[in-house]
């Protein structure tokens, strides 16, 4: 384990810790993640640490590592969601040792109020947020998860941690909305944080907050979530309006040397907004409403017209899509491509249902 990694520890009763194992092992490979195993354990690798997980005759013994709390806290959730999925009806009980043991608070919780309300589009709502104790989303990822209280609410009953690292969430009329966002700008000092929401009518929680918001409106966050993009010389950013915050983060955060192509998916010229960026990156806008024929998707299309450098040691792909789109593109990059886990990454952010997932 790095020096500067955290680690966390428990041990979980169980008879058949062998099966679980296998199950959660199958289960995070089919998400393309790196599974090594022998003798005596199975390490799960994922981008934010390692989950180390050993079978007994009466229990199931568990090793987190990661480098940072946050991280601690998300992959001990995400485990044991696993484990109670796999035995459905049953509590897993449990108790950790060591990091991420936190104040039976969400990691980084806080509490936030509407400000500033910007229309940027017909189709997207920049809200600035106001709260205190932001400094730690300056870094260690960009999106964050907000959490929406009932309309009206003012004072909500917000989620807090349980001793086994899941989240218990208040319900019926106190039930709290989670989706995840992006933090477009911040300036922790100044207490603030710019959201970017697409807007879709009430069908989703995210767009109906934003939709009905008044300043001092009250919402939450905890996070943040996702890593940071690797090094590279050449990038290709690919999504819809839903990756549009993310992308343009990105942009904005390129350095000057980099080069490649940014390719979004709109509705129409009225969905395009300034795209700031000091690198050599193309930005290309795709509107829905000029029909043009397609052979796959537009952002598939898109994606295959462009031919990588030869060098393929400093490119970087990133696409946040529809549920649709995401496979075909992952599929294209990892197996007709040929590329490294670590120089791509799909994503599904919404899916045709309506249930937008992020912003």
């Amino acid at each position: 384990m790095p020096e500067n990694h955290l680690k966390a520890t428990a041990r979980i009763s169980l008879a058949n810790s062998s099966a679980l194992i296998k199950q959660a092992a199958d289960y995070y490979r089919s998400h393309d993640c790196d599974v090594t195993e022998d003798a005596e354990r199975t390490r799960i690798s994922v981008s934010i640490g390692d989950v180390d997980l050993r079978a007994t005759t009466t229990s199931l013994d568990v090793e987190i590592t990661a480098p940072t709390e946050v991280a601690i806290v998300q992959m001990k959730s995400a485990i044991i969601s696993i484990l109670q999925d796999s035995m459905p009806g049953t509590s897993i009980d449990c108790r950790w040792q060591g990091a991420g043991k936190g104040n039976s608070k969400l990691p980084n919780f806080c509490e936030l109020r509407v400000g500033e309300i910007i229309d940027l589009t017909p189709h997207m709502r920049r809200l600035r947020l106001y709260g205190e104790g932001l400094g730690a989303y300056e870094h260690d990822g960009i999106h964050v998860r907000l959490l929406i209280p009932p309309r009206g609410q003012q004072n909500p009953q917000w989620p807090t941690l349980a001793e086994n690292g899941m989240p218990i969430w208040p319900g019926g009329e106190n039930a709290i909305e989670q989706r995840v966002y992006t933090i477009r700008n911040i300036d922790a000092k100044a207490g603030w944080i710019d959201v970017d929401f697409v807007m879709h009518g009430d069908n989703g929680p995210g767009s109906a907050f934003a939709m009905h918001a008044a300043p001092d409106d009250v919402v939450a966050m905890t996070g943040p979530l996702g890593t940071a993009l690797p090094d590279a010389d050449w990038m290709l950013f690919t999504g819809d309006e839903t990756a549009l915050p993310a992308i343009g983060r990105y942009l904005a955060e390129m350095p000057d040397h980099v080069s490649g192509h940014a390719f979004l998916e709109v509705g129409s010229q009225a969905d395009v907004i300034a795209l700031p960026t000091n690198s050599q990156i193309k930005v290309q806008w795709l509107f829905r409403d000029d029909n043009a024929p397609v052979a796959r998707s537009l952002l598939q299309d898109a994606i295959r017209s462009v031919a990588l450098p030869g060098e393929t040691e400093h490119v970087y792909l990133w696409a946040g899509v529809e549920q649709g789109d995401y496979k075909p593109i992952h599929t294209y990059w990892r197996k007709e491509l040929g590329l490294p886990r670590d120089r791509c990454l799909a994503m599904t952010f919404w899916r045709k249902a309506g249930r937008l997932a992020r912003g």
